[in-house]
């Protein structure tokens, strides 16, 4: 059994790093707009490819389709529940680049919604 200290391979240290730290641009990005266009932030994770934001509140995901823009897709679980997500963006400052968020709220197969929520679902 050896005791030496192996070194990681830059390539991999440095593939860490960005992952890093597109995640924590992303929530900045994410942080600054909600906090500037008072949205709500639900249980949100960031991750380096999006902000993904969850919540039970359908009102959530129209906050932020009010505001943001975007357009909706639906899964449905096969369990008697889909799934809406808000595919929107953040605001973009000059010099900045706005990251993607995805808005998600689970609902009962069937529930009523609000027109503007429906009339944004994807064709």
């Amino acid at each position: 059994m050896s005791t030496q200290i192996t070194d990681r391979p830059p390539t991999e240290i440095t593939a860490f790093r960005r992952e890093c730290n597109a995640r924590r641009h992303n929530e900045l990005e994410f942080e600054g707009t909600a906090n500037l266009r008072d949205l709500p932030k639900g249980s949100y994770q960031a991750e380096a490819d999006a902000v993904h934001v969850m919540s039970t509140d359908i009102d959530v995901l129209a906050a932020w389709l009010y505001e943001m823009g975007g357009t909706v897709t639906t899964t449905d679980t096969g369990h008697g529940v889909t799934v809406w997500t808000l595919h929107t963006r953040t605001d973009v400052d000059p010099g900045r680049v706005a990251c993607p968020v995805r808005v998600s709220v689970p609902l009962v197969t069937g529930s009523p919604v609000m027109h503007e929520i429906a009339a944004a679902v994807a064709a």
